[in-house]
């Protein structure tokens, strides 16, 4: 299936120099475009950088581990193959290498022909994974589509409904009574509500789509916190809410839509407000490790049911 004439990019990251050479040997002499690095943490870099088709990545090697390299590049490049190689080959890490993403396990000394037929393996089992995924996001896009769809239609009537609400009460004149202004009133919250849900319909559209940020710019995640902390202050103060606060000074910037992310850390730590008790409390905390920064929000409310569990923490912002 996979035509090497296409130059396929394959990544070698192994800090045995002679293996580095012999994979390049073999495998540019098969058509292929090769890249190759002698530790984990160039080997990452590289592959943000030039984003390879099939990776083959030692288990064992000084700066990081393999099965770490392995979580790191998938959770960047989905499409990639990882192939695992190692001079100390066990059915152990031969299944926890597999159970981490692993397309495959060559086992240390290998031939240039099983190097190769590995390296076909892989690709003709990315092109499958694409295809897979294409198929997912076309279902998906119909979904989306139809939720745009219904949330655009939704939003005329509504409107409509609420200027002929404003202008009964106005056509009244004080005439209605107590009881009748109340279902007035009460309709109006309601319009308010399906207008709110209607919003939230198209941000999750646009977020699902990749158009929900209008510009990706370095932000600081420490100011977007504060920030969403801030808007949420006086409903917090209000229910008696403590927030602890912990964002260290000194994190490194991410590329994002700064007001977009402010409106997702206010719906999130909105939503902890709304169902933690009153006199509970929210922790806000952020770190950086692993090549990402995690921003983890938590409370003490009544939880969620397991089985609508989602997670509560919001981790692995690229920068």
């Amino acid at each position: 299936m996979t035509d090497t004439k296409v130059r396929e990019l394959v990544l070698i990251i192994d800090d045995e120099e002679s293996v580095r050479d012999g994979c390049i040997q073999a495998l540019e002499r098969s058509g292929y475009t090769v890249i190759a690095t002698s530790d984990g943490t160039g080997g990452i870099a590289l592959a943000r950088e030039k984003r390879p088709a099939l990776a083959f990545i030692d288990l064992k090697m000084p700066d990081m581990a393999g099965m770490e390299i392995i979580d790191v590049l998938l959770k960047d490049i989905p499409d990639i193959v990882p192939i695992v190689i190692t001079g100390y080959a066990s059915i152990v890490s031969a299944v926890e290498s597999m159970k981490r993403g692993a397309y495959d396990y060559l086992p240390k000394p290998f031939t240039p022909d099983q190097l190769r037929a590995a390296t076909k393996r892989g690709l003709q089992h990315r092109e499958l994974k694409i295809e897979a995924r294409k198929l997912r996001d076309e279902k998906e896009q119909i979904q989306k589509n139809f939720i745009t769809f219904v949330s655009h239609e939704m939003r005329s009537p509504l409107v409509t409904i609420q200027q002929y609400i404003e202008s009964l009460k106005v056509v009244s004149a004080g005439a209605l009574g107590e009881e009748a202004m109340y279902i007035i009133d009460r309709c109006v919250k309601r319009v308010k509500n399906l207008e709110e849900l209607v919003e939230h319909w198209l941000d999750v559209s646009r977020i699902e789509s990749g158009t929900f940020a209008r510009e990706k710019v370095p932000v600081s995640v420490k100011d977007v916190l504060v920030k969403s902390i801030e808007e949420m202050a006086l409903l917090s103060e209000r229910r008696g809410i403590h927030v602890e606060v912990d964002v260290p000074d000194g994190l490194p910037e991410v590329k994002g839509d700064r007001e977009s992310l402010i409106r997702v850390f206010i719906n999130i730590i909105g939503n902890a407000t709304k169902y933690t008790f009153e006199g509970g409390t929210i922790s806000v905390r952020a770190g950086h490790a692993d090549h990402y920064l995690e921003v983890t929000i938590a409370d003490n409310g009544r939880g969620i049911p397991e089985d609508n569990d989602i997670h509560a923490e919001i981790s692995c912002l690229n920068y």
